[in-house]
């Protein structure tokens, strides 16, 4: 509880800090401010480098096939929210007739042949889950005064999932990662029809939700799967007001940027993408459609140049953001 004192304290700080200093203009009116580029930037590379992605429901023998459509959907929107394209379902359903997908998930695969535009395949695969229900009688209890209290008969419902989510490099089919999830979901029913605890809307409610939750934006694994499906932009510019450094990106909303998501900021090095500074996209004002600024840390900021990658890093911060991590770590 301390804790959780503290960050409230912290964001109102923020809040009136923010309320206190001088007014932003919209960072497109004003004028550059020079900064060294990374070796190797002309600085005439405004690509978007974007990543066409081909999501595969996984198999397994005891899992509903509409449960791994059901996750497969939600690995699908996190894809979209990070700026990339799911290429189309009659492309993915041939893609899945011929590679002929294992249970085994840490099988090979022989090299795609076929004809596909995505860079990466994503597997999403629920590879366990179960769901009950338990009946509890009405009950009276009485507090230390007396005072008396009506506990209503209940039907809790709960339910458990645990999921594998693969990438696969095309057309190798080489794994580049693989990682397992899981959640769990709980719900109630009141004065049920019967004491059975056997309604089908909510087991599938409770379903729904344990496998909704299975990756949720913040989580560790959100943010290393956003790192390789996300679309990627570059420093394009810098800006300064009130003393400091605010940064363009080439990633706008056409490519998944959203006023105050967070960012992270890498230098390919040696082929691989290094992390060099975390940040935030600013107010909606300075979130262009090809476009958008970003701030960091004062400390940090002398380090950027143009031309380091920028991406949405999948992270979730504030008060809300802390409380469910909280309680999803508590309950595990």
């Amino acid at each position: 509880m301390k804790k959780s004192i503290n960050t409230i304290a912290l964001v109102a700080t923020s809040i009136m800090a923010v309320g206190c200093g001088s007014t932003q203009p919209p960072m497109p009116t004003l004028p550059s401010v020079n900064i060294a580029s990374i070796d190797g930037y002309s600085g005439n590379e405004f690509d978007i480098t974007s990543s066409k992605i081909i999501v595969v429901p996984g198999v397994k023998s005891d899992i509903p096939e509409y449960m791994q459509v059901r996750f497969s959907g939600e690995i699908t929107t996190i894809i979209v929210d990070s700026g990339s394209e799911v290429i189309d379902r009659k492309m993915a359903s041939r893609f899945i007739d011929e590679i002929q997908l294992k249970e085994n998930l840490s099988e090979n695969y022989q090299a795609y042949e076929g004809p596909v535009e995505a860079k990466f395949a994503v597997i999403p695969t629920i590879t366990d889950i179960s769901y009950s229900g338990e009946y509890k009688k009405a009950r009276t209890s009485e507090d230390k005064k007396g005072k008396k209290y009506h506990h209503a008969a209940k039907c809790n419902y709960k339910a458990k999932a645990k999921a594998n989510v693969q990438i696969r490099e095309l057309p190798s089919m080489k794994q580049i990662m693989s990682f397992n999830v899981d959640s769990r979901s709980s719900s109630s029913q009141e004065n049920p029809p019967s004491r059975s605890c056997k309604e089908t809307s909510m087991y599938s409610g409770v379903i729904s939700g344990a496998i909704g939750e299975l990756l949720e934006k913040g989580d560790d694994d959100y943010v290393t799967l956003s790192k390789y499906v996300g679309s990627q932009g570059v420093i394009t510019d810098a800006k300064s007001f009130d003393g400091n450094l605010y940064f363009e990106t080439n990633l706008g909303r056409l490519h998944g940027a959203k006023a105050e998501s967070q960012v992270a900021i890498y230098q390919s090095i040696d082929g691989e993408l290094v992390l060099i500074a975390e940040g935030e996209m600013m107010d909606a004002k300075n979130v262009l459609r090809k476009k958008s600024y970003i701030e960091v840390d004062s400390d940090v900021a002398p380090i950027l140049r143009k031309g380091m990658i920028v991406m949405l890093s999948g992270k979730c911060v504030g008060y809300m953001c802390s409380m469910k991590s909280a309680i999803k770590s508590a309950i595990k």
